[in-house]
């Protein structure tokens, strides 16, 4: 019976060791994986509407990093899921922007193609 105990007691030992070790290399993919992301969006219109956004991703990303070397993985991987919301954010925000100004350039070429249509209505009436 006491071996049994052992015996299952190291393969827990064992397997929460797997576990962790997992979790470890996960969250430094992610965060890698984030960091390139980061840098990208800095480089690209969301760096320019949506900066306020893209620093706090740059933040938590930060702070994972001093999780993941304090050893704390639960809070890292937060913070880089985290990380991963205000980047969406930041790239919806700037995608959003970029359609408004869009629009406005279009709702203009419309009112100036409406007024030369009103002109060309006028000039075949006289």
């Amino acid at each position: 019976m006491k071996r049994v105990a052992v015996i299952t007691y190291i393969a827990l030992c064992y397997s929460n060791f797997a576990l962790a070790a997992s979790v470890t290399v996960t969250s430094e993919a992610l965060l890698a994986q984030l960091e390139q992301r980061a840098q990208k969006a800095a480089a690209s219109p969301t760096g320019e509407y949506a900066k306020d956004l893209l620093d706090a991703g740059k933040s938590s990303i930060a702070d994972a990093k001093t999780s993941i070397a304090a050893g704390k993985e639960k809070m890292a991987l937060r913070q880089l899921e985290m990380a991963n919301i205000q980047l969406t954010a930041a790239d919806a925000k700037a995608a959003e922007k970029e359609l408004l100004e869009k629009v406005a350039v279009r709702r203009s070429e419309l009112k100036k193609m409406e007024a030369r249509l009103e002109r060309y209505r006028q000039g075949e009436e006289n």
